[in-house]
């Protein structure tokens, strides 16, 4: 009997250890499992505005970012919030505000009612209903890209997550309820909500006499706990950006603050009640301020509190510390329920460099931003009007020796000038920048003090100075690629956050600046190196284009695809003229086949790394080989289409085409006036000839296979057509 007891009692214990082992990993589940999301929408928000005492809890528990607000369209309030709910850059223009309570009534009947006319689809009892889907899906069909609108909101709701929105931004008696296209699914739909008049109160101080009442938003949002992801709109500052025509200036001042304070203290209300090692608050302005937008800062910031912990925003979209993008929010919230985004999703999910949420930091970082993007296009389009006019002034002289309006060694001084620019806009952010005025005081001096060298150079031998100056900026470039872009990424002369086309790598600008100095450079070592010693020169410059192209090409460096096409094929032209290799048509098949495996092996590495890896290279490789042949020669149309599209109105409207124009014009000009001087300079100077048939294929190259190409063939230019226009000026030639 004893021994019977023994017995279960050890099975009994062996059977509470299997149910508890059992239990456990249940258990642990359950603790590891993600709580909800809150994202508060608080639109025209401002950076300083963070400075308020109300939102000091707030930021003291939360990572800060800016985030860049470009749409597939204007930047209005309806683009900015459609675009973060479709997790790509879309256009709801005069759509995006009609949204209501499906018991509202609308045309003298429920909203819900004209909702299913309009979609086929019932709207359940409490849900929201958006009665512009139809044509916010219209709107969005033309863009060169495929996009999914809604698509936050269907990804949710296909994993059996509960969608929700509270609040709005109603004005002057009109439905502004941007915030729902931000949590609806491809129908229109969100399941629970509140997006009527009941969240308003009457305050007789406030233009329109109703604000937003912030005791029932947060009532709602307490009782409303079963909602995964939830959308709270705050909408006192939209409506007062609304009222600001209407209200004099101080008034205005005085009631934003009180607008700021109120929203600060709700959004520290609501973090309270979250769990931060389950949840995630999402503080977002989806939109800046529109005297900030007409000021040029339309970086608008971004908070996040949750498991994370405080810190620093970032994200792969733009490889930035403290910069995102409105498209990396919506693969935020899909990561943080463990969802793999949709593929039409443009954006990365944010990550959290830890640390004390540095807010002074992020202000200086905005207004250096600003500062550049301001100047940038003045500055530019200066310099490229006087290269233009320098470049005419000495073709005209070389082609009209009569024609003496200026002495050819002052041209001579001016071109070498010029061929400093590129260097100088790299260099420019070692050096304070207090100021528009500095900024542009600063590029001239650097230019002309990088000139000045040069000049003193060529005085001996213009070959040096050629040599000096091209191989310095390729270096430079080079070097600065290699540290990570610390000074390309706020340089004048390359691509602008605010803009948002590029956030990482090189652009077209370095790109073509880059390719042009290192062909030219090479030209000009190999015309200075003695015969004996121009096989080890040769073997020197095909390792710097061999490195040139690595930094270029590299996921993790330059990352620029169009760019790794114009350096391979103008680098392996370049060295084929210089070792007198005959073109034939075996060569020519074995090059072209050598480059087409080159860019598929990189192509193929990016497609598969991990999503979250990807450079816009794996992207559009995802886009293009992620679905079905149909869908795969679609996608490859509109990569083609969207670069035709952005080529043909750069050649219209910008200065780059005329300087591309310009100095390709001139180029071929030379080619038959005067009569014979090129053949004598391709006598005189066989290897700068080389060099100069490889810069004009990579500045062709450069149009044809970049979205901005234009830009990249004109600054190819900047470097590879000076040494020509400089020796055609000489008597001697």
């Amino acid at each position: 009997m004893r021994a019977e007891v023994s017995s279960l009692r050890i099975m009994g214990l062996i059977a509470a250890l299997l149910l508890f082992l059992s239990a456990a990993p249940a258990a642990a589940g359950a603790e590891d499992a993600p709580g909800r999301v809150v994202m508060v929408v608080i639109d025209r928000l401002a950076l300083a505005d963070l400075e308020s005492d109300a939102f000091a809890g707030t930021v003291a528990h939360s990572a800060l970012g800016l985030m860049n607000t470009n749409t597939g369209g204007i930047r209005n309030v309806e683009n900015t919030h459609a675009t973060i709910g479709a997790g790509s850059r879309i256009v709801a223009t005069s759509a995006a505000f009609s949204a209501f309570n499906a018991s509202e009534k609308v045309h003298q009947m429920p909203a819900g009612a004209e909702f299913t006319r309009r979609t086929g689809v019932a709207a359940p009892e409490g849900s929201v209903v958006h009665l512009g889907i139809a044509r916010i899906w219209d709107l969005s069909r033309d863009l060169p890209y495929p996009v999914k609108v809604g698509a936050l909101g269907t990804m949710l709701r296909e994993a059996g997550l509960v969608t929700g929105v509270f609040g709005n931004a109603d004005w002057d008696g009109v439905p502004r309820r941007a915030a729902v296209t931000i949590a609806m699914d491809r129908q229109g739909l969100v399941d629970r909500g509140l997006v009527g008049f009941e969240t308003l109160v009457a305050d007789p101080q406030f233009p329109g006499g109703l604000r937003t009442d912030y005791d029932r938003l947060f009532a709602a949002f307490s009782a409303y706990t079963n909602v995964d992801f939830l959308v709270i709109d705050l909408g006192d500052l939209s409506r007062l950006d609304e009222a600001r025509w209407h209200v004099l200036p101080d008034v205005l001042d005085e009631l934003r603050a009180l607008s700021v304070v109120r929203s600060g203290a709700f959004v520290d209300q609501v973090r309270r009640e979250l769990d931060p090692t389950r949840d995630l608050l999402l503080i977002v302005a989806p939109t800046p301020p529109a005297p900030h937008i007409s000021a040029g800062s339309t970086l608008s910031p971004v908070l996040l509190a949750g498991p994370s912990g405080p810190g620093t925003t970032t994200s792969f979209s733009t490889r930035r510390e403290g910069i995102v993008t409105n498209m990396d929010l919506a693969p935020t919230v899909a990561a943080f329920f463990g969802l793999t985004p949709a593929v039409e999703m443009l954006g990365r999910s944010l990550a959290v460099l830890p640390g004390t949420p540095d807010l002074v930091g992020l202000r200086a970082l905005n207004d250096r931003l600003v500062l550049t993007h301001n100047v940038r296009v003045p500055i530019i389009k200066g310099y490229m009007t006087l290269q233009i006019v320098l470049v005419l002034a000495v073709v005209l002289t070389i082609i009209v020796r009569e024609l003496r309006i200026v002495r050819p060694e002052y041209l001579q001084a001016a071109l070498l000038v010029f061929m400093g620019f590129p260097l100088a806009a790299l260099l420019l952010p070692l050096f304070p920048q207090p100021g528009a005025f500095w900024v542009g005081f600063g590029v001239i001096l650097l230019t002309l003090a990088i000139g000045v060298v040069t000049v003193a150079a060529a005085r001996r031998s213009p070959l040096l100075a050629f040599a000096g100056l091209g191989g310095a900026t390729a270096l430079a470039i080079v070097a600065d690629l290699f540290m990570g872009v610390p000074l390309m990424k706020y340089s004048l002369l390359s691509y602008d956050p605010l803009g948002g086309a590029r956030f990482y790598g090189i652009g077209n600008e370095f790109m073509g600046v880059l390719v042009g100095a290192t062909i030219m450079a090479a030209a000009v070592s190999l015309t200075l190196a003695r015969p004996r010693r121009r096989p080890f020169v040769l073997a020197g410059a095909t390792v710097f284009f061999l490195v040139t192209l690595y930094a270029i090409a590299n996921p993790n460096l330059g990352a620029n695809m169009g760019g790794t096409v114009t350096a391979s094929v103008s680098f392996l032209v370049t060295v084929l003229l210089f070792l007198g290799v005959r073109f034939t048509r075996r060569l020519l098949l074995a090059g072209a086949g050598g480059i087409l495996l080159f860019l598929a092996g990189l192509t193929a590495f990016e497609f598969l790394r991990g999503a979250e890896q990807q450079s816009h290279i794996g992207r559009s490789a995802r886009l293009v080989f992620g679905g079905n042949l149909i869908s795969a020669v679609q996608e490859a149309y509109h990569i083609v289409q969207r670069k035709v599209a952005m080529n043909l109105k750069l050649l219209r409207y910008t200065i780059w085409s005329r300087v591309f124009l310009a100095s390709l014009g001139g180029l071929i000009l030379l080619f038959y006036r005067p009569s014979g001087r090129m053949q004598s300079f391709r006598e005189q100077y066989p290897y700068l000839f080389k060099g100069l048939v490889g810069i004009v294929v990579a500045s062709v190259l450069a149009l044809v296979f970049n979205d901005s190409g234009v830009v990249a063939a004109a600054t190819v230019m900047v470097l590879g057509a000076p040494p020509l226009l400089y020796f055609f000026l000489e008597e001697g030639l």
